[in-house]
């Protein structure tokens, strides 16, 4: 099959914003040199517009051009600390989630083998992932909890985490509980930033979910 890549619009404007800062801070210097008598406050707040501009288009640049694709083997996720592959055969499926019945900007992946996901997994992507959703995990662990008492406990990180074939610790530990734990408070266990729009993640969910099947269908036969 063709691969399918999909693109996040947070990478768009990378270039363009990096050489306006630039830009804007060659002008700056040219007139602090040439025509500014003193270094006064506006000028030290145009220097700081410029650099974050310049800051802004360098973060944006180092974001992955396309943030999933699809092909044989499965879906992979490409992040600017690492990426990650779920099989086809390791997720039922995927759709956009909700938490107090509002969609989330995610996509939400079913896991079905665990070991999958985690045994290949790089721990710096691990820890940047976990540090990035922790609203979405203390939101979903919060909803989960009927009588809004329990999520100190559930909070809890043990050292260890077993799945059926392997037992895991530290980092990895900590990630599969949370895919668990989300699991149990959301109904997905893996979860992707999507910067698209509601309709566009929820055709693109669509989409992975057939290209699944059809793929599975393809193995059997």
């Amino acid at each position: 099959m063709e691969p399918m890549l999909v693109s996040q619009s947070s990478h768009q404007g990378g270039a363009r914003l990096l050489l306006s800062g630039l830009g804007a801070l060659l002008g700056l210097v040219i007139f602090t040199v040439l025509f500014a008598e003193q270094f006064n406050l506006w000028l030290a707040l145009a220097y700081i517009a410029a650099a974050m501009a310049i800051f802004l288009g360098f973060a944006k640049l180092a974001e992955p051009r396309h943030f999933l694709k699809c092909d044989e083997v499965g879906v992979h996720f490409y992040h600017r600390y690492g990426s990650w592959l779920l099989p086809w055969h390791s997720f039922q499926y995927c759709a956009v989630p909700q938490l107090e019945h509002q969609d989330l900007s995610f996509i939400g992946f079913k896991v079905t083998d665990y070991d999958a996901l985690l045994q290949p997994l790089r721990l710096r992507l691990a820890v940047r992932l976990m540090t990035e959703q922790r609203p979405l995990f203390l939101s979903a662990i919060k909803q989960g909890c009927a009588d809004g008492q329990c999520a100190s406990e559930l909070l809890v990180e043990k050292d260890l985490f077993s799945t059926k074939h392997h037992t895991y610790n530290g980092v990895k530990a900590v990630f599969g509980q949370r895919m668990r734990r989300l699991a149990q408070a959301s109904g997905f266990e893996v979860f992707v930033s999507s910067s698209l729009s509601a309709e566009q993640t929820a055709a693109l969910c669509q989409q992975i979910n057939q290209l699944r099947l059809q793929m599975i269908q393809n193995t059997a036969t």
